[in-house]
């Protein structure tokens, strides 16, 4: 009996190493998602597959009885019954299914006791996903000598994962390794952290993300009032404030960005704005759409939002710039403003109640708040539930923020 027992917790203990590295390699995999989606479903499977043996009563007692947890899914069977029947269900299923994903990925991720593994994996992920990037932006601009790399299709070309989301799981990462740095005692290991920290930065810089340097910005800020004692806290945010003023004027991408430096033909900033951000366009359209909506309360739907979206791009002039909107067909670009269409003000406040019930459990460090209010932010600009890697990282940021266990070396 004994030796039965025996060897069935080294099966287990062995089912446990190939979750473990599974999880691993999607958390790291997570950049790369766009280049070869498929991966990411089989793996996915695997893993689901294995929880089936590692899951136990005890385990699933604790998913069940965390409070975000039990709100997510409540949030979910809500829209779904919703969809089913006030909206059209076939149509809302590719985001239905999504945020269903995110609740199934946070569970499995709690089998993992320790996050930190997953988090170095996400770490190397994001790094490699950089420097990927930083050779194609060196060889592009010694093959033309040119160093605007700012907008347009050369910007997809050279970035590994589109600009918005490669600048974003930069600054997550950026947040574990000031976590680690910090809280590792082991010097050449914090030494390393360290240097990741710099080449993520360095990255988020070069590709002016306008999104995640405000981000770093805020990160920076808020780790070195939180972490570092009075006479070092002063220089740190002086620091941290003059480079990033001298980011704005001396970066000549980040600069034509932000400011639509290249643009001559205009004076005023707010035309300026008008005219070359596309989420001017989009979130006008957007609550063009909700005034005329009169079922403000329970909303249209995933799939009607985006199909009168697309009928508001066929108006847009020129025409270049609504071919332009037509072949990318942009989605709102805000996720509470997707919300707020598709599931509307019922839903939304659901949602929001969620995000607020996250934040008490965020509160026990300044690293777990700087991720919660970095994707705060960041759906502020992006629809992270729309696209699996959305997904993937929101998954790892409710599991990081979630879990109990602290860092150990």
């Amino acid at each position: 009996m004994l030796l039965n027992q025996k060897a069935i917790n080294n099966m287990q203990e062995k089912i446990y190493k190939y979750y473990l590295w599974l999880c691993m390699f999607l958390c790291f995999f997570i950049p790369f998602i766009p280049v070869a989606h498929a991966l990411s479903s089989i793996i996915m499977g695997c893993i689901l597959v294995l929880a089936v043996f590692l899951l136990k009563k005890k385990d699933l007692k604790d998913i069940v009885e965390r409070r975000s947890v039990l709100v997510f899914f409540a949030f979910f069977t809500i829209i779904v019954i919703q969809s089913l029947f006030v909206n059209e269900i076939i149509n809302d299923f590719a985001e239905l299914r999504k945020i269903g994903q995110t609740i199934l990925l946070i569970a499995l991720l709690s089998i993992i006791k320790n996050p930190q593994n997953l988090k170095n994996a996400f770490i190397a992920g994001a790094a490699l996903s950089s420097i990927i990037s930083l050779f194609n932006i060196i060889a592009y601009v010694i093959d033309t000598g040119n160093t605007s790399f700012y907008t347009g299709e050369i910007v997809e070309t050279l970035m590994m994962t589109q600009r918005l989301y490669l600048g974003f799981f930069n600054v997550i990462a950026l947040v574990f390794c000031l976590e680690s740095f910090f809280n590792f005692y082991n010097k050449k290991i914090a030494k390393t952290y360290f240097l990741l920290a710099i080449l993520l930065l360095i990255t988020t810089l070069l590709i002016a993300s306008r999104t995640a340097v405000i981000l770093i910005l805020f990160v920076l800020i808020s780790t070195t009032l939180y972490k570092l004692n009075s006479k070092a806290r002063n220089i740190g945010i002086i620091a941290v404030v003059v480079g990033g003023l001298a980011l704005v004027f001396t970066n000549n991408n980040f600069s034509k960005r932000i400011l639509y430096a290249a643009d001559d033909q205009r004076e005023s900033f707010v035309e300026k704005f008008k005219t070359h951000e596309p989420r001017y366009l989009i979130w006008k359209n957007s609550f063009e759409i909700f005034n005329e909506n009169n079922n403000k309360f329970i909303g249209l739907g995933f799939g009607k939002t985006q199909e009168l979206l697309r009928e508001k791009y066929k108006k847009i002039e020129p025409v270049k710039k609504r071919e332009w909107f037509i072949q990318r067909d942009f989605n709102t670009h805000n996720q509470y403003i997707d919300f707020l269409l598709s599931i509307g003000f019922f839903g939304l406040a659901f949602f929001i109640a969620l995000l607020i019930i996250i934040l008490f459990d965020s509160k026990k460090t300044i690293y777990n708040l700087n991720i919660y209010f970095s994707l705060i932010f960041f759906m502020f600009f992006e629809n992270p539930f729309h696209r699996t890697f959305g997904v993937f990282v929101i998954a790892l940021i409710c599991y990081t923020i979630l879990n109990k266990n602290k860092i150990k070396e």
